[in-house]
């Protein structure tokens, strides 16, 4: 049995008008030419990325802002925990007193 020949694999769908191939861009949906090197018809997505992309610097300052507090935040926490296993130990460390003694009695 021949195989299959394996088929292209496009979201758009081509149009052909004039002599190059025009194909619908499936990331920014607007119409370009085959090759990829002329762009024929702008799609108002295309507008709309081309607006928002102010708006990721924006967006990467503000997480660069969060990551420093978070890890200002992490130091503190981690400091934090050591004084306190600090004093656990040092409330632990300290010497019986006489009128506590023993509390309690062997089994055996």
């Amino acid at each position: 049995m021949p195989r299959k020949k394996a088929s292209e694999v496009s979201t758009g769908r081509p149009v052909s008008e004039g002599p190059a191939l025009r194909v619908h861009c499936p990331a920014c949906k607007s119409e370009i030419s085959g090759d990829g090197a002329t762009l024929h018809k702008r799609s108002s997505y295309l507008d709309e990325l081309i607006e928002t992309d102010a708006d990721v610097e924006k967006l990467e300052k503000a997480v660069g802002v969060l990551e420093g507090k978070l890890a200002a935040a992490q130091q503190e926490l981690a400091k934090a925990k050591t004084e306190a296993q600090s004093k656990t130990e040092a409330v632990e460390n300290e010497t019986v007193g006489p009128e506590q003694g023993k509390q309690r009695r062997n089994w055996w």
